[in-house]
């Protein structure tokens, strides 16, 4: 299932693309002002090219000092702060629909990976239809010594109750032909990975000539096919990574998801299987990385002040930038989530820092981050409740 470090995570990614956009719309405020005093060389009368130089140089620092807070230099000419305010009215609301969009697209990525959960159950359907087609074309097992017992035999797979029940699904149907979800584009290069790698398979085999099967070997069958040559497949994977920029991480997700549907059917057969969610609290878990993408982002600079405190030895632009968003979200969640424990936040964080970082990563990013929420901790900035207060120490 999908856990909350995941979810830091894709707010750290959009993050990171937030900070790539801004940097993007900073070098396109100042192009402004750069293009705003090219002479006009198609006017009657062409104007001082000092006085131009003078004015882009004013509207520069005026530019600069705005963008850091400040009102910038006492005299300057009208012409100056006129091109300094659109530039900055320019980045402002670029920034501003970048971070609305990105925003969005962070919520979408996730809600799409249901979309992927549903479409992986239904690849299950689709390869034993395969088999079934294959059977059809009087196939036979590579053992010429096998003994097919019976028709029902030989279908065993397509016939699987864990297939069937998928196939069966009411909600999965309805989603499929809404949506118009379809392997019937992908059916020869399935019917290749059937033939060459599944249908040879001895396990599988086993299974599809048995005498006889419980239900319990039935379940078994099916995560043995998709995780063991679904998951692994070349062709598979080029399909979901067509739809997901990020499936090589969530692929795990994925995995989870269709490994507990098709285990909840031994826990009630007569129900069918169960189409999994997302997480338990999906609106609670979906609130808490938009608040923390939003609130990370909007106290950049409050944040900053506070890593640039207590990293003596370092200047903050010397810090990896991905070091930087993660001591950023991480002091958004300690000061913003009275829920979450603060030695549960260092942890989580310093754990990411593993994945996304660099080798020293960990251990500066543990260290600062604990000098940081002890000094937050005696400034009373800290205020945990219920299970936040375990181990605020």
């Amino acid at each position: 299932m999908l856990n909350r470090r995941l979810l830091r995570i894709k707010a750290m990614q959009h993050i990171y693309a937030f900070q790539q956009c801004r940097q993007a719309n900073h070098a396109l405020a100042f192009a402004y002002v750069r293009e705003a005093f090219e002479p006009d060389l198609n006017s009657m009368e062409l104007p001082d090219p000092e006085q131009l130089a003078q004015d882009r140089r004013l509207a520069e620092e005026i530019l600069t000092a705005r963008l850091s807070g400040n009102l910038g230099p006492g005299k300057t000419s009208e012409k100056a702060k006129q091109v300094a305010t659109e530039a900055l009215n320019r980045y402002e609301a670029q920034s501003q629909k970048d971070c609305s969009f990105l925003k969005n697209q962070m919520v979408a990525r996730v809600e799409q990976m249901s979309d992927h959960y549903k479409l992986a159950l239904l690849l299950l359907v689709a390869l034993a239809e395969e088999s079934y087609r294959d059977l059809q074309k009087k196939s036979r097992p590579a053992n010429p010594n096998t003994i097919i017992p019976d028709e029902v035999g030989s279908t065993r797979f397509y016939l699987n109750p864990v297939i069937q029940a998928i196939r069966d699904n009411e909600q999965l149907r309805t989603e499929a032909s809404d949506k118009n979800w379809s392997w019937q584009e992908q059916q020869s290069t399935l019917r290749q990975l059937y033939k060459s790698t599944i249908k040879p398979d001895e396990e599988f085999q086993n299974y599809q000539y048995a005498k006889g099967t419980s239900l319990e070997e039935d379940i078994a069958v099916v995560r043995y096919v998709f995780n063991t040559h679904l998951l692994k497949s070349e062709v598979v994977n080029n399909f979901f990574e067509e739809l997901d920029i990020s499936w090589e991480e969530n692929q795990k997700v994925i995995k989870s998801l269709v490994n507990r549907s098709v285990k909840s059917l031994a826990e009630h057969p007569e129900q069918g299987i169960e189409i999994a969610t997302l997480t338990p609290n999906w609106e609670d878990d979906r609130a808490f990385f938009e608040e923390l993408y939003t609130i990370t982002i909007r106290h950049d600079t409050e944040y900053e002040q506070i890593i640039a405190e207590k990293s003596e030895n370092w200047a903050v632009d010397r810090i990896a930038s991905m070091d930087q968003i993660i001591l950023k979200m991480a002091i958004a969640e300690i000061l913003n989530f009275s829920s979450i424990p603060v030695k549960v936040t260092i942890n989580e964080y310093v754990d990411i820092s593993k994945q996304y970082s660099t080798q020293k990563s960990k251990q500066f990013i543990n260290g600062l981050l604990d000098v940081i929420a002890q000094s937050l901790q005696e400034r009373n900035l800290i205020r945990k409740s219920g299970r936040g207060l375990i181990d605020n120490r």
